[in-house]
């Protein structure tokens, strides 16, 4: 029958067959700051790229506003033309309206004098 007996020829201050060397320790945590170095650089390569997208798309955005404000204002320029041109054929035609009326006002006033 097998004995569940401590192994009583190991003392505490000695290294077991089981235990890990110190070798392995620092390999681990190089690979691990190496791992996280890693990712800071792919991260900041990352911000760097989406930056450089965030810029881009803005050029674009600025772009376009700048082409819809110019074309805002031609076709705001168009119908002040627009408006105006009506404005001053309406004014022609008042301008007609009130000779005519003063043409009237005249000879009703000189028939009247001969009347008189």
């Amino acid at each position: 029958m097998a004995s569940n007996h401590a192994n009583t020829g190991i003392s505490l201050n000695e290294k077991s067959a089981f235990s890990t060397s110190e070798k392995p320790v620092p390999a681990a945590l190089t690979m691990m700051v190496d791992s996280m170095t890693s990712m800071v650089e792919r991260a900041k390569i990352d911000l760097e790229s989406v930056d450089q997208r965030a810029r881009a798309d803005l050029e674009n955005i600025d772009q376009r506003a700048r082409k819809d404000v110019a074309l805002i204002d031609q076709r705001a320029r168009e119908d002040i033309q627009k408006v105006d041109q009506k404005a001053r054929r309406d004014v022609a035609i008042i301008e007609k309206r009130a000779r005519e009326d003063h043409e009237i006002l005249r000879k009703v006033r000189k028939a009247k004098t001969l009347v008189s």
